[in-house]
């Protein structure tokens, strides 16, 4: 029954017993750091030889410690061992007196918290709760809950000698961590997990940071798939020599999407505020930006800015349109976009761009970046890879800052990150480690899918067109 109560209670060393100092009172109400805990009386008693001579050592009393144990019912447990003192005194065999201590399993000298506790906490990291919750369930402060986590800084360090054929990076907010405020996350495209997370987006620290890695991982690298930031190219030539730049679709349709909504405004100014022109471009802005082959035509409803007349989507849009002869062009022009993108028609897209003479000026800037990065864009037709998982582990990095209210320490938030991102090599490595013994030389498999991916990219020639 003792060992059952005992097992219950988080405790797996077989020298460690109720005390019977206390019989009846074992386990009883009392306090711990000014905190109402459940206090369990507990006994370490066990023949120990001399580290030395390796005799027996004498009894020598005993010394009561206190250590943080997993909560049950709601209450902190706390338990109070005694635990033997032993002693060699000096004799022709030791040449001087030999104390020690009874060690408990699994626990390291001068530790107050139980490693149960700390595997609890650290557990826990993963998920999006906050680090302050965490410790207020286990009784601890919140930092000794960063303490535990930092332990794993083991399985947080990149290997220097490898990095994937296909890899995207975008930028994020973090913090004030860099004079930009901007840091970066680095993916593996093809299977989808996170690399790493830099402190900042300048590029003379991304070249210090990608330098670290040896020549052959970066001449390796086949693909980087990026947004249309102008900065990272000069670097992905320099770091990345063999790779192929390839322009994210979502932020390419972006620029299209921001022009045209930029005419838009412009022309509900030029309308007046309160006319039934400006009225209904406020009104039905969403259908000006969805696609033209998914307007609803067959649906007729009243349409309150056009005096309640029956009218299907198709209908109304091409009323806003006749309001202004700029946003026809742009409209015209965004849709186009859309289609060449959508088909993934190189020969489109590059009569699209070809000549923006007449257009409204935020359809020519647009048509200038586009020009920019043609090739680029050409590029990103050949393959399914995109930014939208790096969009999407963005998007859960913001969760995180909101449900911790930021970090001040850029090592501590990396760290969060990493433990937390599922899909990081945190876990692969930690996994890996404890069935081998050693993380540095982990390699993820290369999906089938992915290698014949490669092999028509190294069969491809995008000067085609």
């Amino acid at each position: 029954m003792k060992n059952c109560t005992l097992d219950l209670l988080g405790i797996k060393d077989s020298h460690l017993e109720f005390d019977p100092k206390y019989k009846n009172k074992v386990i009883a109400a009392g306090f711990y750091q000014h905190k109402k805990v459940r206090k369990i009386h507990l006994r370490q008693s066990y023949p120990c030889a001399c580290p030395v001579c390796g005799q027996k050592m004498r009894y020598n009393g005993f010394k009561t410690v206190e250590m943080l144990g997993l909560p049950s019912g709601g209450i902190t447990n706390v338990f109070s061992i005694r635990k033997q003192k032993y002693l060699c005194p000096a004799s022709a065999a030791c040449p001087k007196t030999i104390t020690k201590l009874a060690e408990i399993k699994d626990v390291k000298a001068n530790d107050q918290i139980s490693q149960a506790v700390k595997y609890q906490a650290i557990s826990k990291l993963d998920q999006n709760i906050s680090q302050k919750d965490i410790a207020a369930d286990f009784g601890i402060s919140g930092m000794t809950v960063m303490r535990f986590a930092q332990e794993l800084s083991t399985y947080l360090r990149p290997n220097h000698h490898f990095l994937p054929q296909n890899i995207a990076f975008d930028d994020f907010k973090a913090g004030n961590f860099s004079s930009s405020g901007m840091s970066i996350i680095v993916m593996d495209i093809a299977t989808r997990r996170t690399l790493d997370i830099v402190r900042s987006r300048h590029n003379t620290y991304l070249r210090s940071y990608f330098l670290q890695y040896d020549r052959q991982a970066r001449w390796a690298v086949q693909t980087v798939t990026v947004d249309l930031y102008s900065p990272y190219r000069s670097l992905i030539h320099e770091i990345f020599p063999q790779a192929l730049i390839i322009a994210d679709r979502f932020h390419v349709v972006t620029q299209a999407y921001r022009a045209l909504n930029l005419v838009r405004t412009q022309t509900m100014k030029q309308a007046g505020q309160g006319s039934h022109n400006a009225r209904a471009l406020k009104h039905y802005w969403k259908s000006l930006t969805k696609d033209s082959t998914k307007l609803d035509f067959k649906t007729y409803r009243k349409s309150r800015n056009f005096r309640n007349m029956q009218l299907c989507e198709q209908d109304i849009v091409e009323r806003l349109l006749n309001m202004s002869s700029a946003l026809r062009q742009a409209y015209v022009y965004y849709q186009t976009l859309l289609q060449a993108v959508h088909q993934r028609d190189p020969r489109l897209l590059e009569s699209l761009t070809r000549s923006a003479a007449g257009m409204p000026e935020p359809i020519k800037k647009t048509n200038r970046t586009l020009r920019k990065h043609l090739q680029e864009i050409k590029n990103s037709f050949q393959t399914t890879f995109s930014n939208g998982p790096v969009e999407g582990t963005n998007n859960k990095i913001k969760a995180i800052k909101k449900t911790a209210y930021g970090f001040r320490n850029f090592e501590n938030f990396r760290l969060r990150l990493l433990i937390e991102l599922k899909n990081s090599y945190v876990s692969l490595n930690f996994h890996s480690h404890n069935r081998v013994g050693d993380s540095s030389h982990y390699r993820p498999p290369t999906p089938p899918y992915v290698r014949n991916r490669i092999r028509r990219f190294n069969n491809l020639s995008f000067t085609l067109y």
